[in-house]
Parts: structure tokens; C-alpha cells; sequence
């Protein structure tokens, strides 16, 4: 017997098997079962992610002998004659080759026919975006009114070459690329049942490179099991089948540029050239590993990936910044589009790996980035020092002149006043830091209430506009309570440099003072940047729904500090100037450039 692909081997033949989708699926499946099955849905979305395959599907669930049913028993005549393409009542059309109005005329013709052996005439139309104008206003009549046995599914990748008169017409399902962890579970079970041994490694590098198409992906993996000699497939077979990059080798083609060694930078890019891989390629890797690099550095990471444990990863992604990746994504950006009208590609290539380069572009690209960080820091000083002196006024009670009785105790009283002032005016520098962990927010979680939660939202207005002049509840209450318990509740914020502002021990005892004053009885809260909270909120539910009453949440890095007063008291540093302020916020790099 011939070789089947293995995307056609593996191609799902029921609603459950399909990978990704469920919303769609969960829709037809109830238009189904209470019949109310529409006349025309439009299926449209990327290559690969099972717009066909869910149409056959459906020909099959509404034509099964023993339906229609929510799932295609795949065991009757009519099941194995779709599933074979003999049955003649499911009629598929490819409208890239059939795509006149002619074609569509003499479909028109055979609507009015009643299907010969099941119950629905089912019309798969795919590539539809392909029809002539011509064709496409031969198919409005029929589409807006066939006859009750004919179901039209038209499929396109580019659903906005449709004319309005068509969408309308249709019932819309927008089909989602299909997630990376899909895709790798989806493969590790094909390899498993052909008995292919492959690493991790290679499967994430397979599954990443079909960019969100299942099919995409299958064949990816059949190539990479005729291209490789050895036992197992690696990720260098994977890598010189798929013509992509390592992240290993982008590494160092990074570090180079970003020590100015262009010599070792054309190095790098000419073996990746001598590899076989084309230099778009090469330019598209490089700004994908950027923008993953932002990505972490922002904490914004969604999909975890291999590179992101590489401790020559982390290192990297600490020492570039935001400025200089702009810079150089610019600068791929321009080299892309200027070698699209030029037969010397590798030369904008080199060019553009000279300029990243540069020691003084990159040095202008991190001084911008350096002045706005700097910028927003000296507000911040400002803020807080205004901040300190409101507290002080607020704070501070004028004693008494003494009387002759009190002539006697003038000296002790002028003792009290000077260390009133000096405990008053006096900023409080914590020695150690006490980092929130992902048990004190599952501890939250698992205790949560509503009602806490709604009373907190009640008076969130109301603290925002009594303590105008404080800037960390200003902070604060431009962030969304996400979850509460009896006596603490979860703050999000946008980024982690306000979660450690507002959890500061001189703001965090300030604002426990403030929320007790509305008798809310809340004895602690947790401040954790947005990008964290997507990770948990996800991570949460998906236990919660699958049963879990109790939830024990992945360990993950929150990255936010409470800051704790040591219980002994002589080893707090007490300091009164701009300085302490500035080593606050400033980073070394920051303070090297002050001095200088």
C-alpha cells in the first residue's frame, strides 16, 4: 500500500478529535442537537487549523444514519462513504480551479435534487475568496434561499475578498491558530503511535515553526523523519529541514552586536548562510528573537519557551535594553524591506548586522532609553518627597510652652521635642527584602469573597479622591482588585517597578492605616504586575474547572519585594537626604552616569 502523509493519516474524523476550536465545535454541535442547523456558515481562519476537516465532519454528523447526531459514528455506510469521497450528496468544490460562473450555474442546477441517500445535500465550497464576480452573484439567490435539504459551508483563508452580499448571507466561525501547547501535545501522540523517537527539543522547534497550522506541522514532521539518518530526530534535523535558526546561534549573533564585534557578527551570519538558510529568513528569525526578548523582559511571556530557562538567555535579555532592541528592529525592518526590489539580499544582511554593530548607534539607543528611565524616575523623587512632607505636617503636634511649674522638667521637654522631630522627619530605610511568593496569592485565592471583594470596589473612589496627595495610593487605585479574602486582597498593577512602589514598608503601613479607617478590617494586600496575574488567573482556573477545589498554583517568579524593618532596632539605618531616595529608584548604571 502506498505511504500516507501523516497529516492525512492523522486528519481527525470526529468533533473530539479535532485539536483547538471548541467554541466552534461546541456551536455546531448544539445547532445539531436542536436542530437548528443554519443554511450557510462561512468557515474562515489560517492554513492548517481545520476549516475542511471540520466541514466534512459536519456532512458526516448531519447525514449519519444514525443522526443527525453531535458526533459521526464512523461506522455506518454513509460515514466510510464520506470519509472515502463516495457519497454523492456531499458535494466539495475547489473554487480555485472551479471558480467561473458557469461552475456555479450548473451547481445551482443540481440544489433542487433531494440527496440520494442521506438526509442533507452539503456543498463544501473552499478557497471561495477565489470566485469571479460573475460567480459570486450566480450564488447569492441559491445562497440566501436554498431548499431545506442543502447545507453550503464555504471556506477561505482571506474572508475579506468576500463581497458583504455573500457575509451576510452566512453564519461566520473564525477559526484561531492553533496553540503551541496543542500542537506539541498533538505530535508527541503521533510520535508515540508510529513509534518515532524525537526530543523535546525538536517537537517545540516543529510545533513553533508551523506558526499555529496543525497541518503545517504534520508535515513538517514527516520531512524531518525521511531527512533524518540518525535514530532519533534532534533539533539539527529539525532546524535544516524547516530552514529556521537556533536560538543558540542568535545568542551569540546578539552578544556580538552587542559588543561591537562586527568582525564575529559577519562570522556568525555566513555559517548560517553556508547552513542552507535564506537570508529573509535569517532577518525574520533575528526580530522574532527580539521581540521574544521584550517580551521577557516585560514579563509578558505567555507561551514558555526553551530558550527562556537558557541561563545565556537571561543574561543577555539583562544586559540589552529596550532602547537598543528598537533601534535594531528598525534597522532589520528597513533591511527586509528595502531587499525585496534587490538581487543582493546578503548585502543588506551584512549592512544591517554592522549598523547593529555600531558601538555608537547602540549608545545613543540605550541613552534615550537611559534619559526616559531617568525622567520618570526624578518625577517619581519628586512625588515621594512631597509625599514625606505631607505626612510630616499632618503628623506633627506642636507641644506646649512650658509654664514656671514646669521650669524644673524645660530640659526633658526639649528632649522630647527634638526626638519627635527627628522620628518624624526621618526616612526608614529597610536593611532585607521579603519577596511575595505564589503561595501568599494561592493562600487569597483559596479564601476568596465576593463580598470583601465588592466592599473593597465601594470605597476604591472614595480613597482615591480623599488621598489626592499621596502618590502610592494614587498608584494603587489606578489598579484593579482581582481577588480578596476576609482580611487581604490582590492588587493588579501595570508593571512590576509600581507593585515594589507601593509595597514599600513606609506606603504599605500608610495605606493599611487608610483602609482601616473605612473599617474594612484588611490586614495585608499584594501588589503583582499585570503580565504575572495573566499567568496565574490561567493557571488557576484550568485546576479550578478540572476539579480542584484547592488549587496549588505552579511555582513562578512574582518579581515584587515586601519590604520588612528588622526586628532589632539597632540595626536600622536611619537617613534624612535626597541620597537614600536615589539609590532607591536608581539602578548602578543610572548613578555611573550622574557622577560622570
Amino acid at each position: 500500500m502506498a505511504y500516507v502523509a501523516l497529516y492525512r493519516a492523522y486528519r481527525p474524523q470526529k468533533f473530539s478529535e479535532v485539536v483547538g476550536q471548541q467554541h466552534i465545535i461546541k456551536t455546531l454541535q448544539n445547532a445539531i442537537k436542536l436542530n437548528k442547523v443554519a443554511h450557510a456558515y462561512l468557515f474562515c481562519g489560517p492554513r492548517g487549523t481545520g476549516k475542511t476537516t471540520l466541514a466534512k465532519i459536519m456532512a458526516k454528523a448531519l447525514n449519519c444514519e444514525h443522526g443527525p447526531a453531535i458526533e459521526p459514528c464512523n461506522e455506518c455506510a454513509i460515514c466510510k462513504g464520506i470519509q472515502k469521497g463516495n457519497i454523492s450528496d456531499v458535494i466539495e468544490i475547489d473554487a480555485a480551479s472551479n471558480n467561473g460562473a458557469d461552475d456555479i450555474r450548473s451547481l445551482r442546477d443540481t440544489v433542487k435534487f433531494l440527496p440520494s441517500v442521506g438526509k442533507y445535500k452539503v456543498y463544501i465550497i473552499d478557497e471561495v475568496h477565489m470566485l469571479s464576480n460573475a460567480a459570486f452573484n450566480a450564488l447569492l439567490k441559491t445562497l440566501e434561499e436554498p431548499p431545506k435539504h442543502v447545507v453550503f459551508i464555504l471556506a477561505t483563508t482571506e474572508p475579506y475578498k468576500l463581497p458583504n452580499t455573500i457575509l451576510s448571507r452566512c453564519q461566520r466561525f473564525d477559526f484561531q491558530a492553533i496553540s503551541l501547547d496543542d500542537i506539541t501535545k498533538r505530535l508527541k501522540l503521533v510520535c508515540s503511535d508510529e513509534n518515532i523517537n524525537i526530543t523535546d527539543e525538536a517537537i517545540h522547534q516543529i510545533a513553533s515553526s508551523a506558526e499555529g497550522g496543525m497541518r503545517d506541522a504534520l508535515s513538517l514532521l514527516d520531512q524531518c523523519i525521511s531527512y533524518s539518518v540518525s535514530p532519533t530526530i534532534d533539533l539539527d534535523d529539525v532546524l535544516a529541514v524547516s530552514g529556521n535558526v537556533s536560538y543558540l546561534k542568535l545568542i551569540d549573533l546578539i552578544e556580538s552586536c552587542l559588543n561591537n564585534n562586527e568582525t564575529n557578527s559577519i562570522v556568525l551570519m555566513d555559517d548560517m548562510l553556508k547552513q542552507g538558510k535564506e537570508v529573509p529568513r535569517i532577518i525574520n528569525d533575528i526580530i522574532l528573537f527580539l521581540r521574544d526578548v521584550l517580551l521577557y523582559k516585560n514579563q509578558a511571556v505567555i507561551d514558555e519557551k526553551l530558550m527562556f530557562k537558557n541561563d545565556n538567555f537571561k543574561k543577555l535579555a539583562n544586559k540589552v535594553t529596550k532602547g537598543i532592541i528598537y533601534s535594531w528592529l528598525d534597522i532589520l525592518n528597513e533591511a527586509l524591506s528595502s531587499m525585496r526590489f534587490s538581487t543582493q539580499k546578503r548585502a543588506y544582511l551584512e549592512l544591517a548586522l554592522l549598523k547593529m554593530s555600531d558601538n555608537r548607534l547602540n549608545v545613543e539607543a540605550s541613552l534615550e532609553d537611559r534619559l526616559e528611565s531617568l525622567e520618570y524616575t526624578i518625577n517619581m523623587l519628586v512625588n515621594k518627597k512631597k509625599e514625606n512632607i505631607n505626612v510630616v505636617e499632618e503628623k506633627m503636634v506642636v507641644p506646649p510652652l512650658p509654664t514656671v511649674d514646669d521650669i524644673d522638667n524645660y530640659s526633658n521637654i526639649e528632649k522630647e521635642k527634638v526626638e519627635t522631630k527627628t522620628n518624624l522627619e526621618v526616612n526608614i530605610t529597610p536593611i532585607f527584602k521579603d519577596k511575595i511568593t505564589v503561595r501568599d496569592i494561592e493562600q487569597i485565592l483559596n479564601n476568596a469573597s465576593k463580598a470583601k471583594k465588592e466592599k473593597l470596589n465601594k470605597v476604591w473612589s472614595q480613597i482615591a479622591e480623599r488621598y489626592t496627595n499621596i502618590f502610592a495610593i494614587q498608584i494603587l487605585v489606578n489598579g484593579h482588585i482581582v481577588a480578596a479574602s476576609d482580611d487581604a486582597f490582590i492588587v493588579e498593577l501595570q508593571d512590576v517597578g509600581f507593585c515594589n512602589r507601593v509595597m514599600l514598608y513606609e506606603n504599605y503601613v500608610k495605606i493599611m492605616e487608610i483602609f482601616n479607617e473605612f473599617d474594612l478590617n484588611i490586614k495585608d494586600y499584594i501588589c503583582i504586575p499585570k503580565a504575572v496575574w495573566s499567568k496565574i488567573r490561567i493557571d488557576y482556573k484550568k485546576k479550578y474547572e478540572a476539579g480542584n477545589q484547592q488549587p496549588i498554583l505552579d511555582d513562578i517568579e512574582i518579581g515584587v519585594n515586601r519590604r520588612v524593618i528588622p526586628t532589632n532596632q539597632s540595626q536600622v539605618k536611619l537617613e534624612n537626604s535626597i541620597e537614600s531616595d536615589a539609590l532607591e529608584f536608581f539602578d548602578e548604571g543610572q548613578l555611573k552616569i550622574l557622577e560622570e
